[in-house]
């Protein structure tokens, strides 16, 4: 792995847009979506995995079947784990042997978090905001006052308030400590690296130069396809997860440069529904921005 020097420029340029979240004090669930897919505690892990991929969410909040009310939720993160990235892959080795179909078919609440970070119904738009800065987290569940789920809010809803020109460059928010992978690092590592650094995307670099880049949704992906079997001599998960990230790795990578305007790295994102990007100079990495580096910048 190769790491580049972490810090962010204290040159920030101009922010007048930082107050924009601050007017805005009104109810939350006018930008929160309504249609939350939700799952009962019984879902298969890999149901929830291929329904978050088919969705294109990253969390999913589960819900008692029959009062509804919001119980746990699991993310990409905890599948991830799951899988190889950390302390939950000890159930798939102690309860199941290694097993990956007996893995595959576990319910979810084996590794749903009942730790909920959720909003409510009559909080505001600035209130959610910070609750995601404050936390980490990348979206919550919003409750009523019956604890049932009512609305999702993501970092990603928030990104239209960062204006079409803001006249900051993007090298003055990007990370320049990028977490990153080679094209032959096996996919377990990926997970582990993920899951320890607190990151959900690891660009992939050769010589520094950007080949591609992994996700922990393309982990997920990984998993709910008939290519994980292709790697596989017996049932063992451990076997499916040694492949090296090339072969689930996007190479196709939207990028930015350093002087691209904040406001047309926000553009992009939502356009192009991703949430972070590699930013290139000179054909090499020099940093990422992220959708919680433009939050940052709201609150």
């Amino acid at each position: 792995m190769r790491r580049f020097p972490h810090y962010k420029s204290r040159a920030r340029g101009p922010l007048d847009f930082r107050s924009m979240l601050h007017r805005k004090e009104g109810n939350i669930m006018p930008i929160a979506r309504k249609k939350v897919i939700t799952i009962p505690p019984t879902t298969r892990i890999k149901d929830a995995a291929e329904l978050m991929v088919k969705r294109g969410t990253r969390r999913l909040p589960i819900t008692n079947p029959g009062t509804k009310r919001l119980m746990g939720i699991v993310r990409t993160r905890d599948i991830v784990d799951f899988l190889g990235g950390g302390e939950k892959f000890m159930i798939v080795q102690e309860k199941l042997h290694g097993n990956f179909f007996a893995a595959a078919n576990e319910p979810i609440r084996t590794i749903m978090s009942e730790r909920i970070i959720h909003g409510t119904t009559d909080q505001s738009i600035a209130d959610i905001a910070r609750l995601l800065l404050s936390t980490g987290v990348g979206g919550v569940p919003l409750i009523d006052e019956r604890e049932q789920v009512v609305g999702m809010v993501s970092e990603r809803d928030f990104i239209s308030y960062i204006p079409p020109s803001t006249g900051t460059p993007v090298s003055y928010h990007m990370t320049r400590h990028v977490i990153t992978a080679e094209p032959e690092l096996q996919i377990r590592e990926a997970a582990r690296r993920m899951i320890s650094r607190g990151v959900r995307r690891l660009p992939v670099v050769h010589e520094r130069e950007l080949v591609g880049i992994v996700t922990s949704v393309d982990v997920l992906r990984y998993f709910g396809t008939s290519k994980v079997f292709e790697h596989m001599r017996s049932q063992r998960i451990d076997e499916a997860m040694s492949v090296g990230v090339e072969e689930i790795m996007t190479r196709d990578v939207l990028t930015v440069m350093p002087s691209t305007d904040l406001g047309e790295a926000a553009k992009l994102m939502r356009e192009r529904e991703c949430g972070g990007l590699p930013v290139i100079a000179r054909n090499e990495l020099e940093g990422i921005i992220t959708e919680h580096d433009l939050l940052e910048l709201l609150v």
